[in-house]
């Protein structure tokens, strides 16, 4: 798919962080759930707005047999995109996030992986993506991304279902993989990055974690 190959350069230079992230092994999909997210928008220009539940590449791929047309019309190449290609800086320059992140939370996945994710919430940024309600720590949680057991995860702490736009949990995820990972020599020209962590939104109403799936 185009998409991907237009942000190659995304997440460039990422994996050269030396932050060390404390894992917290207790911390694991069992305390987030199984329920994924709910993507609420136009697929095809003038037409009504629809729901489709699934992770960010689950959405991706259903909205593309719906409208083949829609990176070009409504998505990530259209006049309407508020998401432009570009590199780490600028992301972590303009993000909407919150100074309160943390990476003694979760358990280790892969970065590569969190970086597909990453990219495929891009891809749907034209409309917001839903967790259903809960309460502070104990968050209704959904899997926003989930590939190769790596997770992005939208948890709602408020009593009523958040809606949140999907570039913004994508920018949040950013956030907590640029300040949280570890890589690791594996020997001979193979070195392995994994991260895990935990961002709050300002009023602490959300937040978006890395952690299995």
């Amino acid at each position: 798919m185009k998409l991907f190959s237009a942000l190659a350069c995304f997440l460039v230079g990422v994996t050269t962080s030396t932050a060390l992230p404390a894992e917290n092994s207790d911390w694991s999909i069992t305390n987030l759930g199984t329920s994924k997210i709910t993507w609420k928008g136009q697929v095809k220009p003038g037409e009504a707005t629809v729901s489709i539940t699934g992770t960010a590449e689950e959405i991706y791929k259903q909205i593309i047999v719906i409208n083949p047309n829609y990176e070009y019309e409504l998505g990530i190449y259209s006049n309407y995109s508020t998401v432009k290609i570009r590199d780490l800086e600028p992301i972590k320059k303009r993000a909407t996030t919150s100074d309160d992140w943390t990476c003694d939370y979760g358990t280790n996945v892969n970065a590569e992986s969190i970086g597909v994710g990453i990219r495929y919430l891009y891809s749907i940024a034209n409309a917001d993506c839903s967790a259903p309600p809960g309460v502070p720590g104990a968050g209704g949680c959904t899997a926003s991304s989930c590939n190769s057991g790596a997770g992005i995860w939208l948890c709602n702490d408020s009593s009523n279902e958040a809606n949140i736009p999907c570039t913004i949990i994508a920018d949040n995820a950013v956030e907590v993989l640029i300040y949280c990972q570890t890589t690791t020599y594996n020997g001979g020209n193979s070195w392995t990055t994994n991260t895990h962590g935990q961002i709050f939104s300002d009023d602490h109403t959300w937040n978006v974690i890395l952690n299995a799936c």
